[in-house]
């Protein structure tokens, strides 16, 4: 994959230098990442996705190239969490609470083909579709427990990428088979379609991303009694929405 996103770099440089315009700017924008997994009984198929909300900010380079079609290049920084409401742990002690939250902080290069139709002097609409490259450098998950008799409160803190089954009873990673390989990836590779519009300097764009690339580095497991082998599969998407301004044309 490291030679693929060389390969891409050098052609897109390569195309910028015969770029007829081009702009550097800033953009900054709501995302929802998504994060769809499978599990042990349905195996072949991807359900209820854990999401959380958050933001990007970062710098957008454009480069127009024949006739509306062009390309756009960034470099973002996201942040996103969640945080559930509080829980009864057990039936018998209603006292006893739970709470679990999510905090992900990513760098990504999106970069997209895209068409600029023109529909009134310096107004355009965008199409525009490509890949977004992301590293996802922390991905913390919490569980707190909480007593309202006593009103003590503990949280424990775990790294989602060093995930390898169960690291407390009931969170997300209690199904997995300790294997001593790591369950997740930090790498991620999306596929963007998406709309825009743009006035002068300013632009608004908005898309899904589509996760192409598995999030499960380690990819099958046995049951605790070694009698069923599955294999895990899971997908990174993300709505976004982004607003920006070129400070820079060329």
């Amino acid at each position: 994959m490291k030679k693929s996103v060389i390969i891409i770099c050098l052609s897109l440089l390569s195309v910028a230098l015969s770029a007829q315009q081009q702009s550097l700017g800033v953009q900054i924008g709501f995302d929802r990442p998504l994060i769809r997994e499978n599990n042990i009984t349905t195996t072949n198929k991807l359900g209820t996705p854990t999401s959380a909300n958050g933001f990007k900010v970062g710098l957008v380079y454009d480069a127009s190239l024949v006739k509306g079609f062009g390309f756009s290049l960034g470099v973002n920084y996201n942040l996103a969490a969640n945080k559930s409401a509080w829980t009864q742990e057990s039936t018998n002690f209603t006292a006893k609470k739970r709470q679990t939250s999510d905090l992900i902080q990513t760098i990504e290069i999106p970069i997209d083909w895209q068409y600029k139709f023109s529909i009134a002097q310096q107004t355009y609409l965008i199409l525009y579709s490509g890949p977004v490259i992301q590293y996802n450098f922390m991905f913390k998950h919490s569980v707190s427990h909480k007593n309202e008799v006593d009103n003590t409160l503990s949280t424990d803190i775990y790294n989602h990428y060093s995930a390898d089954n169960q690291y407390d009873n009931g969170s997300k990673y209690a199904d997995r088979d300790q294997d001593n390989k790591a369950d997740y990836s930090p790498l991620n590779l999306q596929w963007s379609i998406g709309a825009g519009f743009q006035y002068k300097n300013y632009f608004l764009r908005g898309g899904y991303n589509f996760g192409i690339y598995n999030h499960y580095k380690d990819q099958y497991y046995t049951n605790p009694d070694g009698t069923t082998e599955y294999r895990m599969r899971g997908r990174w998407d993300e709505w976004n929405i982004r607003v920006g301004i070129y400070f820079l044309n060329f």
